[in-house]
């Protein structure tokens, strides 16, 4: 784990000598707060998978156009030369302008409304003309990037329970496959999404959205994609509260809370009303993503905490959408109307 920041990146950025650092989070990729002469800001080391030149530059343009558009993002910050990222050693690093704002709070319900408001004026920004650099990319969910951490996991499997569950698994891939893509997610209406919502890249002040980051999934994917994203982690409870810094919590079962999740999509709808698609599209996506964090998120533990950090409690989610989701949304929607 990384514990300073290169101070050649500093350097680079023209910043000045640096004053403070702390970690500043992050399960994937270190981030730091930095204090210099010239101010504060984030500097952050780009995931292998997003550092290319085009990903940089699509990100970056779509932060520059939020910002146009008076939503709470950080901007880029540009070398002498231009450039809005360096390569030091092996990783790449972008330096952004510094938000003030505070972490979620559970008990805040004026903050669900705010964030359904702030996730509609968002897509709206992001949903026409932008640039090339992200065209054709799968969602992070798609059973296609999923089947091959499921091949890895069913390598490991010692025992026949161990092999019976990872199969429940595939049988939960396939449901995706067949019932979101085959044909329903591409009729979803799509816009730039987020990606990657969840308490450690949102912050807030006031019980509004005050701070947005970590824009790495941003692509053009349905704009549900966010919601459900919103849902499970700003509407839904949990046996222990979410630290989004720790893996496994952050990767814990949970149940929708249809007050949380009303006022939440209440706001959204203030401004973009769903289309039937979307609601019947929502608890795919949410199952989806939930097999997702769990495949995905087992390359960061060791291997011998693969098996047990994917199985353990994890038909716990699924079963209840199985049982439950369908008519919950269906509710959850008669309520809005």
């Amino acid at each position: 784990m990384d514990t300073e920041v290169p101070l050649e990146v500093l350097k680079a950025f023209g910043l000045g000598p640096l004053e403070e650092v702390r970690r500043a989070g992050g399960t994937a990729s270190p981030k730091w707060s930095v204090r210099t002469p010239q101010g504060r800001f984030m500097v952050r080391a780009r995931p292998a998978d997003f550092a290319d030149e085009a990903s940089l530059k699509f990100d970056h343009a779509a932060l520059r156009r939020l910002g146009e558009a008076g939503l709470p993002v950080p901007a880029p910050l540009a070398m002498p030369g231009g450039s809005t990222w360096i390569l030091v050693g092996e990783r790449v690093y972008e330096v952004l302008s510094w938000v003030a704002a505070d972490s979620f709070d559970p008990a805040d319900l004026g903050a669900r409304t705010n964030l359904g408001r702030f996730l509609a004026l968002f897509h709206r920004a992001l949903s026409e003309d932008m640039p090339p650099g992200k065209q054709g990319r799968l969602r992070e969910d798609h059973p296609a990037l999923l089947e091959p951490y499921l091949d890895g996991l069913r390598e490991l499997a010692a025992t026949s329970a161990q092999c019976r569950q990872l199969g429940r698994i595939g049988e939960q891939l396939d449901l995706v496959r067949t019932q979101l893509d085959a044909g329903l997610y591409a009729s979803l209406p799509h816009c730039v999404v987020h990606g990657d919502l969840h308490p450690g890249n949102l912050r807030f002040r006031n019980s509004q959205v005050a701070g947005v980051y970590d824009f790495d999934y941003l692509n053009v994917q349905a704009r549900a994609r966010d919601l459900s994203d919103a849902l499970m982690f700003f509407a839904s409870n949990r046996n222990l509260p979410l630290d989004p810094d720790d893996i496994r919590s952050l990767t814990q079962p949970f149940v929708p809370d249809r007050r949380l999740a009303g006022l939440l999509i209440g706001g959204y709808e203030e401004t973009t009303l769903l289309a039937g698609d979307e609601w019947s599209a929502l608890p795919l996506l949410m199952r989806s993503r939930w097999i997702q964090m769990r495949l995905r998120g087992s390359r960061k533990v060791h291997p011998e905490e693969k098996l047990p950090f994917v199985l353990d409690r994890f038909f716990e989610v699924t079963d209840w959408l199985e049982a439950q989701g369908s008519a919950w949304f269906e509710n959850l929607r008669e309520d809005l109307s």
